[in-house]
């Protein structure tokens, strides 16, 4: 399990690099204004994919050791299609302001990656879990190269550039997908309806419930996007922006971590067992987050002012009132995963609920007053909700204490023995 863990983090790490320089590019080429709109952008496409994981979500990772990929793919796809049609219709709507120009591809690049997040779901329910992180590093990779060609080299300077990026990203990701599923795609076969019902019915049941809490989580992270763009301007949406890429960097620590606790989780039948793998997860992953967070806010405002542009020298400032609420969250992200895992996808969205009153209850009040400050501090105290909850739960049902999950000296070298030991045995 380390050694996929490893592979996972390495993935990320490598991803994340990527993702900063497409910041930098970005912030760098069309400034705050530009960014704001790119980070909007991308904000309506996870919402419109909210809507669609209802079926080619979460719940394909759960249903992979029970369901065969035929019957998997094909509702699954059909889903994602109306879906985008759909929100292509409504979507101005909801953000009136998306230039109507752009509405049609939010809603294409959405239905691309539902079909692409198909097949990489399909792969970590199989464990296959070195295939999809490949596949989710060629998104990054895809993107950075049509960047640097678009706006360094053609010197361009709308955001058509990073839109024709996602297309390659998606397509790019979607097609190696097909490639690493040759197999299983080989031997697709269309069946009467009534052969879907079955696998229909647990894709909306478990989709729906995990959903929900995705729905309710999209707006305790991106609603002060909104906020800020409605009582601001969509500059300071990119000053944050910037911030919260930074911030939740962070998580990538967690989510490394995650994708195996759930796809293994998900396997196994012991609760024991999965409470236990959680909770020593949960610790390795909180102590190196901590450290993380250090580095990250002790850079100054002339670092980000440097690496940006002198628009986003407020980063460092932002960094520090959402450090908190970052660190916390880690711990929601490993737990969020263990209630995934063993199916019970509610308590995801109870937390999400809890973590929207603060969101609503902050975020109208202290963003129109405090700008950028305000909306960080809102995410803070909305991220520390959500994870205190699920703690709380976690804790009652499987009797642990609020101390076992501070990490012990000798539990830091029983783990690096077993990294060394997974490094030689290459």
């Amino acid at each position: 399990m380390f050694k996929k863990i490893l592979n996972t983090f390495g993935t990320k790490i490598l991803a994340a690099i990527i993702n900063f320089m497409i910041a930098v590019v970005l912030s760098q080429t069309i400034g705050d204004t530009g960014k704001g709109t790119q980070a909007l952008l991308l904000s309506t496409i996870t919402f419109i994919l909210i809507f669609s994981d209802i079926v080619c979500g979460e719940s394909i990772v759960f249903l992979t050791p029970h369901h065969k990929f035929k019957h998997l793919l094909v509702p699954s796809a059909l889903w994602a299609t109306f879906i985008a049609v759909i929100m292509g219709f409504s979507i101005g709507w909801f953000y009136p302001k998306l230039d109507s120009q752009l509405i049609v591809h939010v809603a294409i690049l959405s239905l691309i990656s539902s079909l692409s997040g198909i097949n990489f779901r399909y792969l970590i329910g199989k464990e296959e879990i070195k295939k999809a992180n490949y596949n989710t590093l060629l998104q990054p990779v895809l993107i950075i190269v049509v960047l640097i060609i678009y706006y360094i080299v053609l010197k361009r300077t709308d955001i058509y550039g990073y839109i024709i990026g996602l297309y390659a990203a998606y397509g790019g990701s979607f097609l190696l997908g097909i490639w690493m599923l040759r197999d299983e795609y080989a031997h697709l076969q269309f069946f009467q309806s009534t052969d879907y019902r079955g696998v229909l019915k647990d894709l909306f049941k478990y989709g729906f419930l995990n959903q929900t809490g995705h729905f309710v989580q999209f707006f305790n992270l991106r609603l002060s996007y909104y906020l800020l763009d409605y009582y601001i301007d969509e500059g300071r949406v990119g000053v944050f922006s910037n911030a919260v890429s930074l911030a939740e960097a962070i998580w990538i620590i967690s989510n490394s971590i995650a994708l195996v606790q759930y796809a293994r989780i998900a396997n196994a039948n012991d609760r024991a067992y999965a409470q236990r793998l959680t909770l020593n997860l949960g610790k390795i992953c909180l102590a190196i987050s901590a450290l993380a967070v250090v580095v990250l806010v002790a850079l100054p405002s002339s670092f980000y002012a440097f690496v940006f542009g002198p628009q986003f020298s407020e980063v460092a400032s932002i960094l520090r009132w959402l450090a908190p609420g970052v660190l916390l969250y880690c711990i929601f992200l490993i737990l969020g995963h263990y209630y995934s895992g063993i199916g019970r996808y509610q308590m995801n969205t109870y937390a999400a609920l809890c973590g929207l009153v603060a969101t609503f209850a902050f975020g109208f009040t202290l963003i129109p007053r405090y700008d950028v400050v305000g909306a960080a501090l809102t995410s803070s105290l909305s991220y520390i909700v959500n994870a205190i909850f699920l703690l709380c739960f976690f804790i009652k049902e499987s009797d642990f204490k609020w101390k076992d999950f501070i990490l012990t000296r000798n539990e830091v070298k029983e783990y690096f023995k077993e990294i060394k030991e997974e490094f030689l045995n290459r």
